[in-house]
C-alpha cells in the first residue's frame, strides 16, 4: 500500500493507542511481504516511542523469509518487555478464477485454508500470553475499508475504547441466555451458555497494563451452544475465496441446507463442525454469526485439556465468517425470560 495521511496516522494508532508502546518496548512485527512498507511505517514511528530495536519478520505464505531490524539512535534503551503485532492482509474478493474450486482441500493443507478463507483460533489451552499483542488489518490500495479506518482514527480511538468497554460491561452484565438474529425473510435463534465471557479488543495482562488488541476493539465476541441453532438466516460468507450470498437451514442444532456452490459445499464437506456455530460477533454496522471454530478467550474458565472444553463449545480449524444483512436485528432473553431488542437495524439502541 502506498504511504499516505490515513497510513501515516494509522501507524500512529498502532503504536502509540492500541498497543500504548513506552519506553523500553521490544515491538516484533509479523507481516507478508506485500505490506512490509506500512510495517516499516510502523517501526519507525515505534522508535520514537520505544528507543528499542524493532523488528520485522516478513512472511510468505505463512513461511519466515527474512528479518529486518530498525535500531534507535545510539545511546538505546535496554529492552524491558516485549510487544507483538501481527499485520493481516485482508483482500475484498467478489470471484477468483474457476482453478482455485479445483483445489483438493486437505485437512492438514493450512496454507490453502488461511489463503482462501479464515483459520480458527487455535484450540491450545493454557496459551495466554504475557504481553501486550494486537492483528491489524491492512486493505489493497483504493478499498473503501481505509476510510473506515480513517473516520475510526478521527473519532478518537482512546475515548472510542472507553465507550466500547462501557457497552461491553452492560452487555455481560445482562445475564444473556438467549439470542435471536431476525432480518425481514429469516429468524435463527441461538442459546448463549453460561460458561461464556463476552469479550471485546480491549485486553488486560495480569501486570494490569491494559492495550486494544485489534482496530475493531467495539466488537463484542461471544460463544454460543454448538447444538443450540435453530431457524434459517441469510448472509454474506467467503467460502475459499468466492464471496456469495447464501441461506443457511438449521434444525435441530445443525446446518441442514443451505445454498448450494462448489465452493461452499466443499468447505462444509471439509469439516463437519462447519455445520454447528461457534461464536457470535457484534458492532454497530456488522452482525456476523461465525461457524466452526469458538473463542478459547471467551471461556470464563479455561480447562488444561482439550478433553475438558464444555460439550458446547465448537471446535474447528476453520472459520466460516457469515456477515448478516444491514437490515437485522437481535433480540436477547436473560435468565428471568426478560427479552428485550439489542440492536435495531445493526445499530446497538445503548
Amino acid at each position: 500500500m502506498p504511504v499516505n495521511s490515513t497510513a501515516e496516522s494509522y501507524a500512529r494508532a498502532i503504536a502509540g493507542e492500541l498497543l500504548d508502546l513506552r519506553l523500553g518496548d521490544a515491538l516484533s512485527i509479523n507481516t507478508d511481504e506485500e505490506d512490509l512498507e506500512f510495517a516499516k511505517l510502523v517501526a519507525n514511528t515505534a522508535l520514537g516511542l520505544t528507543d528499542v530495536t524493532v523488528k520485522i519478520v516478513v512472511t510468505k505464505e505463512g513461511r519466515p523469509v527474512n528479518v529486518l531490524e530498525f535500531d534507535p539512535a545510539p545511546p538505546a534503551h535496554m529492552p524491558k518487555g516485549a510487544v507483538m503485532l501481527r499485520l493481516r492482509h485482508v483482500k475484498r474478493r467478489s470471484a477468483v478464477q474457476g482453478h482455485v474450486l479445483d483445489i483438493a482441500v486437505d485437512r492438514n493443507d493450512l496454507g490453502v485454508i488461511q489463503k482462501f478463507g479464515h483459520l480458527a483460533e487455535p484450540v491450545v489451552l493454557n496459551r495466554r500470553i504475557a504481553v501486550p499483542w494486537c492483528v491489524a488489518d491492512v486493505f489493497d490500495a483504493g478499498d473503501p475499508a481505509w476510510e473506515a479506518v480513517g473516520r475510526k482514527i478521527g473519532l478518537s480511538v482512546s475515548n472510542q475504547g472507553l465507550a466500547a468497554r462501557y457497552r461491553n460491561r452492560r452487555v455481560s452484565e445482562a445475564g444473556i441466555r438467549n439470542i435471536v438474529l431476525r432480518g425481514e425473510d429469516f429468524c435463527l435463534n441461538l442459546d448463549v451458555p453460561e460458561g461464556t465471557l463476552f469479550t471485546d479488543g480491549a485486553q488486560t495482562l495480569s501486570s494490569g497494563r491494559e492495550f486494544l488488541s485489534t482496530m475493531d476493539f467495539d466488537r463484542i465476541s461471544f460463544n454460543v451452544d454448538r447444538s443450540s441453532a435453530e431457524g434459517n438466516v441469510r448472509a454474506v460468507l467467503t467460502a475459499l475465496g468466492v464471496e456469495q450470498e447464501a441461506e443457511l437451514i438449521f434444525k435441530d442444532g445443525i446446518l441442514g441446507d443451505w445454498t448450494h456452490t462448489p465452493s461452499l459445499d466443499r468447505l462444509i464437506a471439509f469439516d463437519e463442525n462447519l455445520r454447528r456455530p461457534g461464536f457470535i460477533s457484534l458492532m454497530d454496522n456488522e452482525i456476523c454469526l461465525n461457524l466452526g471454530g469458538a473463542l478459547v478467550e471467551a471461556l470464563d474458565n479455561v480447562p488444561d485439556t482439550e478433553e475438558n472444553l464444555p460439550r458446547w463449545f465448537n471446535t474447528s480449524l476453520y472459520t466460516l465468517r457469515c456477515v448478516l444483512p444491514v437490515k437485522t436485528d437481535v433480540l436477547v432473553t436473560d435468565t428471568n425470560g426478560i427479552t428485550e431488542v439489542l440492536m435495531k437495524d445493526s445499530q446497538f439502541l445503548q
